[in-house]
């Protein structure tokens, strides 16, 4: 399916192969027409003007464009086009999007939905799509994917709309989600899917460490809904042992607040509140090294 090679932009302009480019003018109207292009793509969250984890971001965009094409890429060109856009914008925070063509290189400013505190307090509201990802590990447009997310995304529940959709394979297990890694914290072990399964996200690298720095256990396992349920039903009446997160760039670590019409206490797990302070403490770390 053709996709734009631009969508959800903000600010007047991108820059395209070097130069500066109008979204008004002709050449920049291009940009929002389908392409059959095969379309790569990083999104890139930058904060107190620090593009976070950008060298493994341009590293899991390496890794796809091998996985299909193999052109060559040139990081530190888009490196110090991207610093130069946000200079040049005055802003602090926000999100990049790097996106990649075999014939062109494109960078501009992405809308991007971020959590409300309420949200970090309490979890958020998901639902779960049975999808089986086409080649996981390659991080491409997929009109089709992004189309039944959306569809699902828009199908209320009884605590809600969707913040995020929770991902399943035919047996049930849930995987991952639309835009995020899902992660199931119980008692003292974080379980992960297989990573032949997923989408292996920046963020997820760093919550390994966190994981790690925060004395908690990291093993490979998934869980069915209906298991995640018999476990929360299964807790007492004190501080949960359970929870259910989820990683992304945009929003670091989430906890989840229900999946469907099934609620759970994730955002009140004392491990999970370690967990999410740990690796805070790796974000600012980054930061205040590449400043």
């Amino acid at each position: 399916m053709a996709y734009p090679l631009v969508e959800g932009n903000i600010g007047k302009y991108c820059t395209l192969n070097g130069k500066k480019v109008d979204f008004d003018s002709l050449e920049g109207q291009s940009l929002f027409v389908p392409t059959d292009d095969i379309t790569y793509y990083e999104s890139i969250r930058f904060q107190e003007g620090v593009l976070l984890f950008w060298e493994d971001h341009m590293d899991r965009l390496r890794k796809s464009v091998e996985a299909k094409e193999n052109f060559v890429i040139d990081p530190d060109t888009y490196h110090f086009a991207a610093q130069s856009m946000i200079w040049d914008s005055g802003m602090a925070d926000g999100n990049v999007r790097v996106v990649l063509t075999k014939n062109l290189w494109l960078l501009y400013f992405s809308n991007m939905t971020y959590p409300t505190q309420k949200m970090y307090k309490e979890g958020i509201v998901t639902t779960n799509l049975q999808w089986e990802r086409v080649e996981p590990h390659v991080k491409v447009f997929r009109g089709d994917y992004k189309k039944a997310v959306a569809e699902a995304s828009s199908r209320e529940t009884r605590f809600g709309l969707p913040y995020e959709v929770i991902l399943s394979g035919k047996d049930g297990k849930l995987v991952e989600g639309g835009r995020s890694n899902f992660f199931v914290l119980y008692k003292d072990t974080v379980y992960s899917p297989s990573e032949d399964l997923i989408l292996i996200g920046i963020t997820r690298k760093y919550v390994k460490d966190a994981i790690s720095a925060a004395g908690l256990m990291l093993e490979e396992g998934s869980f069915t809904l209906e298991e995640l349920v018999r476990m929360e039903k299964e807790e007492d009446d004190g501080p949960p042992d359970l929870s259910l997160f989820v990683t992304s760039s945009p929003f670091d670590i989430l906890p989840v607040k229900s999946v469907e019409d099934h609620l759970f206490r994730s955002a009140g797990c004392e491990n999970l509140i370690r967990l999410m302070e740990s690796y805070q403490k790796i974000v600012h770390q980054y930061i205040d090294l590449h400043k």
